[in-house]
């Protein structure tokens, strides 16, 4: 699609309007440990204030966010700062422009809307329901009450009620979408030619004097990075499970204590027809359809003919095999109620509609017995065994490298682990082993071990495998010898030089050209003209720029010269444009467009109201740090 779109669909507002409309984002937030005052106002909106307690709580949520989205990429540090601080309050702002507006409006959200948005919000259920006792828990947790937060909630329901209403009005009209298309399947008539770097690199010379000026002017682009050799310990599950000793007499006393754990689940297999809808009308097909099986008529027969099951349909209704917790509850309760093969069910009422259900196998509970399962109870032993050492052991790992700081042998001793060493990283760490865990080069990299030579805190690497790691060796960053960089130097600046010969030459070239020269005769390289699209794959993308960024020709050519990555001058001569036809694009694709732009116009017609809220409000900072 355009690609001019593409970054015009992107910025700030997407965020705004992303964040503003997480309706349970109050759970996440802090409040008694929130740092300042509370009651000291940090802006004010039309007289309202913004308080401390109020940009803390908020930049707190947007650094969990943030924490969320980037996970072991997070930096900390990138969300510190005025500048961060100035961008959550202008959101603060934005919001408090927002609720005036909707207060003006007299704009309002039911009950109703506020009880059905909590009901379905995942936070507050368990096993897929909703649990009063369990929101007020949760809600209690994060330092809220049931009213605080429905009094937030609503105030961000009529946020997005009021944003949806804004961006509905924009739409995209065919001819804007005709216009774009031509632009962007648009050709362009173009021929080339190329004055190479290569002609000019016997042509030049590099003093040693200005290959030791180079270097003295760009040392650090020949500095090795630091570098940091570890020695850890290392606790986990899976090591402790392999080095544990079992014997049969233990494995069979487990296999007898936990004989559930080694038989199959029963399995049913069933037949359904399916009637959409909860309504009368539905039932009253599903009812017409048993009756009809009650006169003798086939099941697979009347699913073929009957179910709305698209998926099942065809084979007679057929769904196969399963166990329990696959089906929907109340289908599945129906189907393990069945006592026959071949006894159908009263009708079934699901969210998809009403089901009658043939039960058509059963496949009973099947065990193994010791010698079958042996394999399998002894990972099963071994694991559960280790999972009991590695959390014993976990504790005492942390007491012991704590108690221990200077190295790494008191806890390998009691813990009997073996201490090993990495190879020497950098703060991009490696591919493999520990040092390519962002926490382990955190931990290599900070003031109590790099520095201190202190043991690290434990590393979680994951629930089942932790790490303490201490320096071995640390290489801080040097420069380069010269005399190692030196050829790398005078072959860069030799390239330099030839490519600015290049560039002379073919502006020379350029310049006559635009005289009315003939390009065959000046360069024996070059490209009969020929028409491209921006996509055409037979052309450099460089000299494909250039020539859609150039004016359209008139009666005489357009020419520009440029030099390309490679150090070759190109010289680019543009003679015709041919505007793309609409209706030789696939309607999937016009649509997809349309889509897009009308978004994009919705975003500018959000952001232009929010500009003229601000511009009419009274807004003043009082937090000088923020100024």
């Amino acid at each position: 699609m355009l690609h001019f779109i593409r970054d015009r669909a992107q910025g700030w507002i997407a965020w705004f309007i992303v964040g503003l409309i997480s309706i349970p984002f109050a759970l996440w937030g802090v409040n008694s440990y929130l740092t300042g005052p509370s009651d000291v106002v940090v802006a004010e909106v039309n007289g309202a204030p913004i308080k401390q307690a109020e940009l803390q709580q908020s930049l707190q949520q947007y650094r969990n966010q943030m924490r969320n989205m980037l996970g072991e990429q997070f930096d900390p540090d990138m969300f510190e700062g005025p500048m961060v601080r100035r961008n959550v309050l202008d959101g603060l702002i934005e919001q408090k422009l927002i609720q005036d507006v909707n207060k003006a409006l007299g704009q309002q959200i039911s009950d109703a809307e506020v009880s059905q948005v909590i009901r379905t919000t995942p936070a507050f259920q368990r096993d897929g329901q909703f649990d009063p006792e369990y929101y007020a828990m949760v809600l209690a947790r994060a330092g809220y009450n049931p009213a605080s937060y429905e009094a937030q909630l609503r105030t961000d329901l009529l946020a997005q009620q009021l944003m949806q209403n804004i961006q509905t009005t924009a739409i995209a009209t065919e001819q804007e979408v005709d216009t774009l298309l031509r632009l962007e399947k648009q050709k362009r008539k173009i021929a080339y030619g190329v004055v190479p770097v290569q002609d000019y690199l016997e042509q030049v010379t590099v003093s040693d004097d200005e290959v030791k000026q180079f270097f003295d002017n760009n040392q650090a682009n020949y500095t090795a990075p630091e570098q940091i050799k570890l020695n850890y310990i290392q606790l986990s599950v899976d090591e402790i499970a392999q080095s544990l000793d079992v014997d049969d007499t233990e494995l069979k006393q487990f296999y007898a204590d936990n004989k559930d754990k080694f038989v199959g689940p029963e399995q049913r297999r069933a037949s359904h027809i399916l009637i959409e809808g909860n309504d009368a009308d539905a039932l009253a097909s599903i009812e017409s359809i048993r009756q009809r099986l009650q006169q003798g008529e086939d099941f697979a027969a009347l699913a073929k003919e009957s179910s709305q099951d698209p998926g099942s349909a065809a084979q007679g209704g057929d769904l196969g095999f399963f166990q329990r917790d696959v089906m929907e509850p109340a289908f599945e309760e129906a189907v393990f109620a069945l006592e026959q093969v071949g006894e159908i069910s009263e009708p079934v009422k699901t969210e998809f509609g009403y089901h009658l259900i043939k039960l058509t196998g059963i496949q009973h509970a099947e065990g193994k017995s010791f010698a079958e399962a042996r394999d399998e109870v002894e990972a099963l032993y071994r694991r559960q065994q280790a999972e009991t050492v590695f959390y014993d052991k976990a504790e005492e790992l942390a007491n012991l490298s704590y108690e221990n700081p200077d190295n790494l042998d008191v806890a390998a001793e009691a813990l009997e682990l073996d201490v090993k060493t990495t190879d020497s990283f950098t703060r991009s760490g490696t591919e493999s082993g520990i040092a390519s865990e962002q926490k382990v080069i955190n931990a290599a990299f900070s003031e109590d071990v790099l520095q201190n030579n202190l043991n690290s805190a434990v590393i979680e690497l994951s629930d089942t495998n932790l790490v303490v790691v201490h320096k071995n060796q640390h290489i801080p960053s040097t420069v380069l010898p010269f005399e190692s960089v030196a050829p790398a130097i005078r072959e860069q600046l030799k390239f330099e030089k030839a490519s600015d010969l290049a560039r002379e030459q073919g502006e020379s070239i350029l310049a006559e050209l635009k005289s009315g020269a003939t390009a065959e005769t000046l360069l024996s390289n070059w490209q009969a003209p020929a028409f491209y699209a921006r996509n055409s794959k037979e052309i450099s993308t460089q000299i494909l720029q250039h020539a859609f960024s150039m004016p359209k020709p008139g009666a005489e050519p357009q020419f520009q010269g440029f030099t390309a990555n490679n150090g070759n001058y190109v010289l680019v001569k543009l003679t015709g444009v041919e505007n793309g036809d609409p209706a030789d694009v696939a309607q999937q694709e016009q649509q997809a467009l349309k889509a897009q732009l009308a978004r994009i116009q919705a975003n500018a017609e959000l952001q232009a109201f929010i500009d003229s809220l601000r511009a009419e409000a009274n807004i003043k900072i009082l937090d000088k740090t923020l100024r």
